[in-house]
């Protein structure tokens, strides 16, 4: 089975803990650091065979405490101590879909070629809550390449309005190739 699928359950459960105590936007965040972390050492020592689990409980208890959620925190020693650590890099997605089933939030992914300002970022939002009827979630992701404009990406489906993407169906109208 993808560890997708086997994180599903845990961000289930931790999404439906996290609601009734208010601190979904929290959680997120937490499981956004966590899969960040996992890119550096964290993998190799979380994964390793020789490190007992209770070792490595303790390290995350003395490294994360004051990061993250408790909540959060008591999820992460789980995963260690069923083994599963390696099931931390998909608890983000794995969360996002379930607030998106729930209706409590989309996530759009938004690619420009400059950051946004703040005052453009919670223009987009807001402009997007309206047309898509809830919460919206930005991630921002920066792509010179597109040149301007920006690309979204919303429950699989994209709107390119970028300056390539102009360009780019411009030359197609044309004859052209992209």
């Amino acid at each position: 089975m993808p560890t997708a699928e086997l994180a599903r359950p845990y961000a289930q459960a931790l999404y439906a803990v996290g609601e009734a105590e208010g601190a979904v936007e929290r959680l997120r965040e937490d499981l956004a650091l966590l899969a960040a972390l996992w890119e550096g050492e964290v993998r190799a020592f979380l994964t390793h065979p020789l490190v007992p689990a209770p070792a490595k409980e303790d390290l995350l208890a003395r490294a994360l405490a004051d990061r993250v959620h408790p909540l959060t925190l008591n999820l992460v020693r789980l995963l260690v101590r069923r083994g599963r650590a390696a099931l931390l890099p998909e608890l983000g997605a794995a969360f996002e879909r379930e607030e998106e089933e729930r209706g409590r939030a989309y996530h759009v992914g938004v690619r420009t070629a400059q950051p946004l300002t703040p005052e453009a970022r919670e223009a987009l939002r807001r402009r997007l809550a309206t047309l898509l009827g809830g919460t919206v979630v930005l991630d921002e992701e920066l792509d010179p390449a597109l040149l301007g404009g920006a690309e979204l990406h919303v429950r699989g489906r994209r709107a390119d309005a970028s300056l390539r993407g102009r360009l780019e169906a411009l030359a197609h109208r044309l004859g052209g190739r992209p």
